[in-house]
């Protein structure tokens, strides 16, 4: 073969790859393109992510020791002991000797023991103030916030959405593709 068609053919070939590679290259330079432009309409800037927050009130039991003062109870004079001790008194003297000894023995200790139960009543610290120590609870309400939601605004396609979203969606969020109608100008 000749040298000239020889490198006739093979500056052919080089320039068929060549062109393939160029080809080959705007192919996906243009896929790239056409990549970019679907996640485009997918996904829309977020500009700005406002926290919501609600306040939440919590009860709970709220206990403490407090000392009491209190007065015990008044007793009924001189007549209360007086009539108890009469009575244990002359039981007692029930109990001692026979026929008539047993009578003056019952009188006798119902009258010691009737002086013995005013005595006693006399001594008595009816009224008196103690001191006490009492648990005493009452509920009160912990308020805390609690974060319910996230106001995102966000652009796509040139205009500005916002939406509430349960989570911080980060720099972009993900769109759907919607058809609404064209507002024909008349």
């Amino acid at each position: 073969m000749d040298s000239k068609l020889m490198l006739g053919l093979g500056a052919g070939v080089v320039l068929a790859v060549g062109g393939m590679a160029v080809a080959q290259r705007y192919a996906s330079e243009s896929q790239a393109a056409e990549q970019a432009a679907r996640e485009a309409e997918q996904f829309a800037a977020v500009r700005r992510v406002s926290p919501v927050i609600e306040q939440v009130s919590t009860p709970r039991k709220e206990c403490e020791q407090v000392t009491v003062s209190k007065r015990q109870a008044e007793r009924d004079g001189n007549v209360g002991g007086t009539l108890i001790g009469a009575v244990v008194g002359g039981a007692l003297g029930n109990q001692v000797g026979r026929g008539n000894g047993r009578k003056a023995a019952t009188v006798a200790g119902a009258v010691a023991g009737g002086m013995v139960g005013h005595e006693m009543d006399k001594r008595h610290q009816g009224g008196k103030v103690v001191n006490s120590t009492e648990t005493r609870c009452r509920t009160v309400n912990d308020v805390s916030d609690k974060v319910v939601g996230y106001d995102v605004t966000y652009t796509h396609k040139g205009r500005e959405y916002t939406t509430r979203m349960d989570h911080d969606p980060g720099d972009r969020i993900e769109v759907e593709a919607t058809i609404q109608p064209v507002q024909s100008a008349r």
